[in-house]
């Protein structure tokens, strides 16, 4: 297991004491859960940007349902 020390100044301890007990939960799991969403945020934004980037040029293919299914043999 890894340990990680963050220092904090009283405020920012105050601060996140109190949101953590507002959500019934220890400093590390806030910290974690916090990472975790920024993590997915990242890559939700990467992926918009790809897709924007495909439609802009042209490049985005779709399919209609009918499509789908004749190619799943549906």
């Amino acid at each position: 297991m890894c340990i990680i020390q963050i220092k904090l100044n009283q405020e920012e301890e105050r601060t996140l004491n109190k949101y953590a007990e507002l959500f019934d939960m220890p400093l590390s799991t806030l910290f974690k859960k916090a990472l975790e969403e920024k993590i997915e945020n990242e890559i939700d934004m990467k992926s918009i940007e790809e897709y924007e980037k495909k439609v802009k040029d042209g490049s985005l293919e779709t399919y209609s349902f009918d499509e789908v299914k004749k190619m799943l043999d549906l």
